[in-house]
């Protein structure tokens, strides 16, 4: 994981997911904005219980204070890049 500084700091994770492995993530603080880019395979975004497809070559953006689940799919192993935005915090100049 790579983490900038600043007013608006922005998490970058390399991750991978196996056919059928599931990450679900408790809802961020209002604001947060993630963003999962597949590399290779495919993989399940689930955001308020609604599935989303997401495959090679193929990027999401969702607002992270919801709850969301990753869940790998296919028969290969997904590789992913995720973003997490933060917010400034009170009182940073953003």
């Amino acid at each position: 994981m790579l983490t900038t500084s600043g007013p608006a700091p922005v998490e970058v994770w390399r991750w991978t997911l196996e056919p059928g492995e599931e990450y679900p993530s408790h809802p961020h603080q209002t604001g947060v904005v993630e963003t999962v880019s597949v590399t290779a395979g495919q993989m399940v975004l689930v955001v308020e219980s609604t599935e989303h497809a997401v495959e090679a070559g193929q990027t999401a953006t969702f607002n992270g204070d919801a709850p969301h689940t990753y869940r790998g799919s296919g028969t290969e192993t997904c590789h992913l890049i995720m973003t997490v935005h933060i917010p400034p915090g009170p009182g940073s100049a953003a």
